[in-house]
């Protein structure tokens, strides 16, 4: 009877722990690091707007209302594209100023490049770069090559409940040296900017023309913000198994006690511990994260990986799987934001 009772009970702490793992959500702020640097000496940017068009983008003067397409009558006359562009251009030089990355701009007139439409987007050539830049004094150009929008309306008899909007935006930057001519880098982005009636009253909500402006200063805003770094909250996973020992890490952690918390999960970080050594291994590297130990929290990630991998248990691969690319690409991030730029 003895031996029953104690084959029971470990069955059923095998199907506890195999069912009732709790994934609990962690805001923590990082460190989102510039992506690209200016090189030295930067003291005046020319931006300019390339005025480029793939010739697959041919929806300039349509919208979409809920699921019909149709053409925008009332603005056929209105040059929204140069409205977006250089609103996106006053955007992003605007956020270099405020985040102290260059504040002395020079704009050229949106309409200043004719317009070209084509398969492939070539650089500028060089000649032209140098003959722009040297009237404005310009050190470097940022162009913003090509950009595409398209706005759409869902009414709320469509979206089932509130009046929706958004705008879908593309775009293609370019940083030229103006000394040289020579291309530095390109970055291509997508975004999608919204509106719901729940946001904003009915009569908020922007019709197309402004909506698309201030997506456009949404996007160069975004593009702005790979040159500078600044704190962000993002949102991480700790692992709490129906250990009662775990349960009380995680009340550690959420108290800000992390030293009892890692004293815990330490404990249970050896492999004999089997699944519980995974948890233990990934919350130890979400406590490295959080105290900005990146190179402990890849090693301790990849140790969970190594061990999920022997377990092959599919959910918990898939999650410590998915924090060890965030971890590793955090510290490539770090890494290369410790070299000079190039100059």
């Amino acid at each position: 009877m003895k031996k029953t009772d104690t084959l029971f009970k470990l069955l059923m702490m095998v199907m506890l722990m195999s069912s009732c793992t709790v994934y609990q959500t962690v805001p923590i702020e990082v460190m989102q690091l510039e992506e690209i640097k200016l090189p030295e000496g930067v003291k005046r940017i020319g931006w300019l707007y390339r005025n480029f068009k793939y010739t697959e983008d041919t929806l300039q003067h349509y919208f979409r209302a809920g699921d019909v397409l149709r053409k925008d009558l009332a603005n056929r006359k209105t040059d929204i594209d140069s409205i977006a562009a250089s609103a996106c251009l006053a955007a992003a030089a605007r956020s270099f100023s405020t985040n102290g990355v260059n504040g002395n701009p020079v704009f050229f007139p949106a309409d200043m490049m004719p317009r070209i439409t084509g398969e492939k987007l070539s650089p500028i050539p060089d000649r032209l770069i140098r003959k722009i830049a040297q009237p404005a004094q310009a050190e470097l150009i940022i162009a913003l090559e090509t950009l595409s929008w398209f706005y759409s309306h869902f009414p709320e008899d469509i979206s089932g409940g509130e009046d929706f909007r958004q705008v879908e935006i593309t775009g293609v930057w370019a940083i030229y040296d103006a000394e040289t001519g020579a291309i530095k880098e390109t970055r291509s982005m997508v975004d999608t900017v919204y509106w719901q009636g729940s946001e904003a009253g009915q009569e908020e909500l922007p019709p197309r023309v402004p909506a698309i402006e201030m997506a456009a200063e949404y996007f160069g805003e975004s593009f702005a913000k790979k040159f500078s770094s600044g704190w962000v909250q993002t949102d991480r996973i700790m692992m709490v198994p129906p250990l009662e020992e775990f349960r009380l890490a995680a009340e550690l952690a959420s108290k800000e006690e992390w030293d009892g918390a890692r004293e815990i999960w330490e404990r249970y970080a050896a492999g004999r511990f089997g699944k519980l050594a995974i948890t233990a291994r990934y919350n130890l590297a979400l406590d490295a994260e959080i105290h900005d130990r990146y190179e402990d929290a890849v090693d301790m990630i990849v140790s969970a990986s190594e061990l999920a991998a022997e377990y092959k248990n599919r959910k918990e691969m898939d999650i410590v799987n998915r924090y060890r690319k965030i971890l590793v690409a955090r510290l490539e991030e770090i890494r290369r934001s410790e070299k000079p730029a190039t100059p």
